[in-house]
């Protein structure tokens, strides 16, 4: 009771003091500097024990204070965990923590080299971590190049490709990249039907080097005869007969022969460039006649040929049968005649 009564009087007499020290130097400004800080040097000293300001101005105490009972602390209650095991060894240390960047980690303990980690982050650091090896980007690759079709080897046999006239001017596209419907159409017109159904034996015969020698065949079935005269050349079994009841008898032979009526001229102007194919060659074989056909009629179109080797426009191929034939519109005088341009086309059209 005597400390609750003595601490009511210290309030009371600190805010006595603060009051009329306020009241005193507000009427008095002139006072003494010393004065002023020995007065703020003694209130500075004074040393007052640490209240509840609320409590000391409103007066309300824990009745336990009064009397000088200390406050017992309630007990609570709370459920109960299992407790805590640490592993055996563990007790009493300290966990390491490391730090991992990439395939590197670092203690906390250890100084940091800062050519392994640069912190903070930045962007494009991720890339540059230990074990990452930074990749260039791909270059764009340039769009291959079609392969070339390599060149057929040459010809060295008396037997040539092909054991029916489909195979044969199939051989021909290939090598020389000639239409086979232009071949068609072009062997229609200047000698018919014949070996377009034969057997492959008959076939095999007049696609041989020097049949018309070794008597294998007969030169008036295989046009192994001038076309002008029906004469059988002197180089051939049956030589200086006639294949023809009524030839055209124009003096001025060519020498025509063969499946596409190839002149001994044009057999010669061939040579540069069946040569390399078939070393040994005559236009009485049906496989040497087609390729030299093809060569020269592409030889003849002005500036270069088509590109396309099944395709071939009208005005050129009109433009080709002309030059091959000598003119379009023909009269044989013997009751042979008609428009030998346009009956190409025509037939082109029919094979395509």
């Amino acid at each position: 009771m005597f400390t609750h009564r003595l601490k009511i009087l210290a309030s009371m007499l600190i805010a006595i003091i603060l009051v009329e020290g306020y009241t005193y130097f507000s009427q008095n400004p002139g006072i003494i500097p010393a004065q002023a800080d020995n007065i703020k040097g003694l209130l500075a000293n004074i040393e007052f024990p640490t209240y509840n300001i609320k409590k000391l101005f409103t007066l309300n105490f824990d009745q336990t204070e009064r009397v000088g009972i200390k406050p017992t602390p309630t007990t609570v209650d709370y459920p109960t965990t299992a407790p805590i095991t640490k592993p055996a060894g563990l007790i009493n240390q300290t966990p390491t923590i490391k730090l991992c960047t990439g395939q590197v980690c670092l203690s906390p303990t250890e100084p940091i080299n800062d050519d392994l980690v640069d912190f903070p982050f930045e962007p494009g650091d991720i890339d540059n971590l230990p074990g990452n090896v930074p990749t260039k980007p791909p270059k764009p690759t340039k769009a291959p190049k079609p392969t070339k079709t390599p060149t057929p080897p040459p010809i060295t046999t008396d037997l040539r490709p092909g054991t029916s006239l489909v195979e044969i001017f199939k051989e021909v596209n290939k090598r020389a990249c000639f239409p086979t419907a232009l071949l068609w159409a072009f062997k229609t017109e200047e000698t018919g039907p014949r070996f377009k159904n034969d057997s492959s034996s008959t076939i095999k015969i007049y696609n041989t080097y020097g049949w018309w020698i070794t008597e294998a065949g007969n030169p008036c079935y295989g046009y192994g005869y001038y076309e002008q005269t029906g004469i059988v050349p002197s180089d051939s079994v049956n030589a200086g007969s006639s294949c023809l009841s009524n030839p055209v008898g124009n003096p001025n032979d060519i020498k025509i022969m063969g499946l596409f009526q190839i002149s001994e001229q044009e057999q010669g102007v061939a040579q540069k460039y069946i040569s390399s194919t078939i070393p040994k060659n005559d236009r009485r074989v049906l496989f040497d006649n087609s390729l030299m056909f093809a060569y020269i009629t592409k030889s003849r179109v002005p500036g270069s040929p088509p590109s396309d080797c099944n395709s071939w426009p009208d005005d050129v191929i009109k433009m080709v049968a002309e030059k091959h034939h000598g003119v379009c519109v023909y009269d044989y005088g013997n009751g042979t005649k008609g428009d030998y341009c346009k009956e190409v086309l025509d037939l082109y059209k029919q094979y395509k």
